[in-house]
């Protein structure tokens, strides 16, 4: 087996070019940026190259002739240009599934979509499944996230070409490195807005995320969406008991977190509070039936993981996936 993984500079795409690395199965990384110091020797191959240069990835997949593909480059929020942004996320996401498409050795392609694609809704049902309706607001990632799933699975490709997405909530665990992220917030800051405080928020640890990973590829017969979440969830004041919660208005935080994001100082975009006043969880039934899945971290214990871990600040510069 060969896997090329877009991205594979980021936190996902590091996180499983590496364990796949240590079972000795062949990845090609694909970024913008350099791989992480862990992902070398002779079963990783690396290709600097953008998602948007079609001509470039064609070459790359005709000369490297993969299996598997996992979509992971996308700009999590830090393109502020919104055309950059759409070339690159909605543009190259396209350049993506057409070289697959014409690579007769791929065979599986999965795209890396995310929970906030639902969005935060106060109409939301405790457990959301893969039937309910996306419906991300105003919120970009979450609209561009929706967008590359009807593309991807609207396409019409090779019969012997399987399509997946899977919607994934945070991950999280020893090697989390995305700072000025929600889950960064949450350890680092001592005050959270009190409409966060009763919150039901959902943690998969990277043990876990990269199982479910395995089993997917190793899988000649899935296709369709997935979501990729633990089987339990948290509720934020129960995480922190310890912190400290204000009362401010709604629009007044979402002035203060647009006041850090257009700083580049947080890399969370105002219509994302959303996420804090309505939960978002996900029903991961559909995965777990098909494997019979056991996790081996509930939410909170995944969250835990996180929370000790002492490298974290050695991350900021990290590229995301």
């Amino acid at each position: 087996m060969k896997v090329l993984i877009t991205g594979s500079s980021g936190s996902f795409g590091t996180i499983i070019a590496k364990s796949l690395i240590s079972k000795k199965i062949h990845v090609v990384g694909i970024d913008i940026r350099d791989p992480s110091e862990d992902c070398n020797g002779e079963y990783f191959k690396f290709f600097r190259c953008c998602i948007t240069d079609k001509d470039l990835l064609r070459s790359v997949f005709m000369k490297e002739k993969p299996d598997r593909v996992i979509h992971f480059a996308c700009t999590f929020n830090r393109v502020r240009n919104r055309k950059r942004e759409h070339e690159i996320d909605i543009g190259g996401s396209r350049n993506i599934i057409e070289v697959s498409n014409e690579t007769p050795s791929v065979k599986q392609l999965i795209y890396s979509s995310s929970a906030l694609a639902y969005g935060g809704k106060s109409d939301n049902p405790a457990w959301l499944n893969e039937n309910h309706p996306l419906r991300p607001g105003k919120l970009r990632y979450g609209i561009n996230k929706k967008l590359i799933e009807g593309l991807y699975l609207e396409a019409r490709v090779r019969e012997d070409l399987n399509i997946n997405v899977i919607r994934v909530c945070s991950v999280v665990g020893p090697c989390f490195c995305k700072p000025s992220s929600v889950v960064y917030m949450l350890l680092k800051w001592s005050w959270l807005p009190r409409f966060y405080k009763e919150n039901s928020v959902q943690f998969l640890h990277t043990e876990d995320f990269i199982s479910l990973i395995h089993l997917m590829i190793a899988d000649d017969q899935i296709k369709g969406i997935y979501n990729i979440a633990p089987n339990s969830y948290s509720v934020v004041k129960d995480l922190f008991p310890e912190k400290k919660y204000f009362k401010l208005p709604v629009f007044v935080i979402s002035g203060f977190i647009g006041l850090l994001y257009n700083l580049r100082i947080f890399n969370l975009q105002p219509a994302s509070i959303d996420t804090s006043l309505y939960s978002i969880v996900l029903d991961p039934e559909k995965i777990v039936s098909r494997y019979n899945y056991k996790f081996r971290y509930t939410s909170s214990e995944a969250f835990a993981t996180a929370e000790i871990d002492s490298n974290i600040d050695r991350y900021k510069n990290l590229h995301h996936g």
